[in-house]
Order: structure tokens, then C-alpha cells, then sequence
């Protein structure tokens, strides 16, 4: 998909910052970002594998006071 000359626009004018964008039939909003920034979001975001054995546990012993 390309970007309209409108798109490019709003880009270039926003620099780093996003550009939001509204469907005109469905009224719903979405963010224009560069394709880096939002690799570099998604990574942080993404959910790390855990590993099985952090949930096993053996007996449970009350610290003493």
C-alpha cells in the first residue's frame, strides 16, 4: 500500500511524531508511525516465553519469625 500525497503531507509536517488517522465510514482512528518505530514498539511489547519450571514448586515452608 502507498501512501496518498495527503499522507506523505501530514508524515513530513508530524516528523517523529505519529500521524492519526479516521476512517470517514466507520469513524475508527489509527496511527501512522514509521516501520522502525513500531518494530522497536513491538519488541518491547512482546511477550517472552516463561519457562515451564517457574511453576513447579516443591513444599511450602513458612518462614519463621
Amino acid at each position: 500500500m502507498t501512501m496518498t500525497p495527503e499522507q506523505k503531507k501530514a508524515v513530513d509536517q508530524a516528523g517523529d511524531a505519529p500521524v492519526v488517522v479516521e476512517d470517514p465510514e466507520t469513524h475508527e482512528s489509527y496511527v501512522i508511525v514509521k516501520e522502525e518505530t513500531y518494530r522497536r514498539l513491538a519488541k518491547a511489547v512482546e511477550v517472552e516465553s516463561v519457562d515451564p519450571s517457574f511453576f513447579e514448586y516443591g513444599e511450602f515452608i513458612p518462614l519463621s519469625k
